[in-house]
């Protein structure tokens, strides 16, 4: 377990030799270039295209755009490959090579269609309410115009409600005998209706028209391109445009199936483009001038030498490779290597916080107790089984990036902790042993391997994942300890975690005296000796000898009453034990139940089948959820609370970050 050392370099050269560099560096990927603000404030002219221009948003654009229409993989195919193109490097920029040419042809293409799909949809939602217009103005004989009014006559053109038709009609033709009303259509919701009335009468009409809601139609508004036809004529343009727009839409939608087998291709170009702007952008980075360049990073102490070597080597004494130091108080950035298996678990201390100046690397505890306490969480060898299983298959067939796994390896890793604490706890699928096939169980009937019973013996569940916690809390305060010791704060450590080491071990051991042999008195001895080594350095800070004996006093019981409250966390781990066995046994229980009331044998299994399928894979999931979350909060809360903080700034290497390549070697 290790923060890697790093060392701090400067790289200058001829201007000359800068593309040919960055392209090389961001191959190899082991530095972590950094800003130098100087450098910025002296550079010379603006940022350079080194690298080509490019339009990455067009061709996500275009990649999102033919998803639609792609094809889709077998869903396991796609899991196997991590959604990634897998092949050679040299295969890649052979089709590269090949695609450059027409891209920008697909790309203007795609947007081409997109256009005409949206315009072509947005005319097809408006149709529906034009055609029902039209339809209601059939019986209008007369060619649509933009106004029906004369000199003398004032003419309106709208609908109320169907059931307010003859009502309407009445109350306008009894106003007088120079009105005019001729009902166009009656549909199930509104008639349409064409007023004309003299323009004397126009008020009183339009007062008889409000009170029954009278809809006037203003058709230069909604029919303004069909002015001068007729309104059967308006239906039969209508309805041709809609065909021609399904037309469009299928020509555009086979047009755009077409293009979705270039989707690869533009993948590939994507992943291109988006390194060359990776090196484009880092230019705000690096001092330029116009002969020379030069930028800080980080590299690893292990990997200086050979890239020394290779600079020399190539560039022939024109690029300088140096050494610095870091300025005052700048933090070099963290990278984590731990061995294979442990390494896996350098994503759970991701999840909290990398480590800081002070922290030593957590990695190897916390994969200890995380895989130590989520087998006795999920315990089950069904579950660990299935989980180990499953991650074991995508970690033989797939074909991942290192980071992905390292995550599969970790759930493997999960997997064979829960079969390992489902054989000490009798975990077999909520099976009980009476119910067991004869292969499971011992000459005595029990469970082969079974060292507690959850149900039958939960105190004795419990002290063990009390004990437990006090092991994890007590080796925190050690790593403390240790770490205070290597930083060279000798009285910290003493008189910090490890008087209260000692104190908290003297008062376990002060209650479990009788049980295991231990002289009382010397136990309270040492005891009250750590108690007081507390109470007279835990205030050295304070100023007033009064203040510096209260705060140590004080600081005893803030300390006991948060580790009590840390060390009784642990009892989740109980819960959890239990309520993955529990529902598990209920859900075959309830399965048997539903099999003993049918009264087709036959149907009684594929139902009880049913239901056990759906229960288990149901308790497999919150309880694998439950076991991560719960073991993932004991490290970050109560563990770490002990000796860590965090807050370290992660080593991004210069590299070529693959969205959807796969190189293999």
């Amino acid at each position: 377990m290790a923060k890697i050392p790093l060392q701090k370099i400067r790289i200058t050269g001829m201007k000359t030799h800068y593309k040919i560099l960055m392209q090389e560096l961001h191959r190899k990927g082991v530095l972590h270039i950094i800003e130098n603000e100087e450098f910025k404030e002296q550079s010379i002219g603006g940022v350079d295209e080194h690298f080509g221009v490019f339009d990455l948003a067009r061709i996500d654009f275009a990649l999102n755009f033919l998803s639609k229409y792609e094809k889709p993989k077998p869903a396991l195919v796609k899991m196997l490959s991590g959604g990634k193109i897998i092949c050679k490097e040299e295969e890649a920029r052979q089709r590269l090579q090949k695609f450059s040419g027409k891209y920008l042809n697909i790309i203007k293409e795609c947007e081409k269609i997109e256009s005409e799909l949206v315009i072509a949809k947005n005319e097809l939602q408006k149709l529906p309410a034009k055609v029902e217009l039209v339809q209601g103005l059939l019986g209008l004989e007369a060619k649509i115009k933009n106004t029906f009014d004369t000199a003398k006559t004032k003419t309106w053109i709208g609908r109320v409600k169907a059931s307010l038709t003859d009502e309407f009609s009445s109350s306008v033709a009894s106003e007088s005998n120079l009105v005019d009303i001729k009902v166009l259509s009656k549909g199930e919701k509104h008639s349409f209706f064409r007023i004309t009335v003299s323009s004397e009468l126009m008020e009183i009409t339009e007062e008889v028209m409000r009170k029954f809601d009278f809809d006037s139609i203003d058709l230069s508004m909604g029919l303004e391109e069909f002015i001068g036809n007729t309104p059967l004529e308006i239906l039969t343009i209508l309805n041709r445009r809609r065909v021609d727009l399904d037309a469009g839409i299928e020509k555009n939608n086979n047009r755009a199936e077409e293009l979705s087998m270039y989707r690869d291709d533009l993948r590939i170009l994507f992943d291109y483009n988006f390194w060359r702007k990776t090196k484009n952008d880092l230019q705000y980075k690096i001092f330029r001038s116009k002969q020379v360049f030069a930028f800080e990073a980080w590299i690893e102490k292990s990997e200086f030498k050979s890239l020394e070597k290779w600079v020399k080597h190539v560039f022939v004494e024109e690029v300088a490779f140096e050494k610095i130091a870091k300025t005052h108080g700048e933090e070099e950035p963290v990278l984590l290597k731990n061995t294979s298996g442990v390494d896996s678990f350098e994503a759970v201390v991701e999840m909290f916080a990398l480590p800081g100046v002070k922290d030593v690397d957590p990695t190897l505890f916390v994969a200890f107790f995380f895989t130590l306490f989520f087998g006795f969480c999920l315990s089950d060898v069904g579950y660990g089984l299935l989980l180990a299983s499953v991650s074991s298959f995508f970690m033989v067939f797939g074909t991942y990036t290192k980071d992905i796994k390292k995550i599969i390896w970790l759930l493997i890793t999960c997997g064979l902790a829960a079969i390992a604490g489902g054989i000490v706890f009798g975990g077999y699928f909520g099976l009980e042993a009476q119910h067991a096939p004869e292969f499971l169980l011992n000459s005595e009937g029990a469970f082969r391997g079974q060292l507690i019973s959850p149900t039958e013996e939960p105190i004795k569940l419990l002290t063990l994942a009390l004990g437990l916690g006090a092991f994890q809390l007590l080796a925190g305060i050690l790593i403390s300890f240790g770490a205070k010791l290597k930083q060279k704060q000798y009285v910290a450590a003493f008189a910090d975690p490890g008087a209260w080491f000692v104190f908290l071990v003297s008062i376990f051991v002060l209650g479990l005296a009788d049980m295991i042999g231990v002289d009382k008195q010397l136990a309270t001895k040492i005891t009250g000796a750590a108690a007081l080594v507390l109470v007279l350095t835990q205030g050295r800070d304070q100023k007033n000898w009064i203040m510096k004996g209260l705060m140590g006093v004080y600081s005893i019981y803030d300390g006991l009453t948060a580790f009590l409250s840390n060390f009784l966390s642990y009892a989740r781990l109980m819960a959890l034990a239990i309520a993955t066995g529990v529902v598990a046994l209920v859900m075959n229980t309830i399965a048997v139940m539903v099999y003993d009331m049918m009264p087709n044998a036959f149907i009684g299994i594929i139902v009880a089948v049913l239901i056990i399928l759906f229960g288990h894979s149901l308790n497999f999931v919150l309880s694998l959820l439950g076991a991560f979350i719960h073991t993932a909060r004991l490290q970050f809360i109560e563990f770490f609370g002990k000796f860590y903080i965090g807050g370290g700034a992660k080593f991004k290497p210069f590299t070529r970050a693959k969205k959807y390549l796969f190189f293999r070697d």
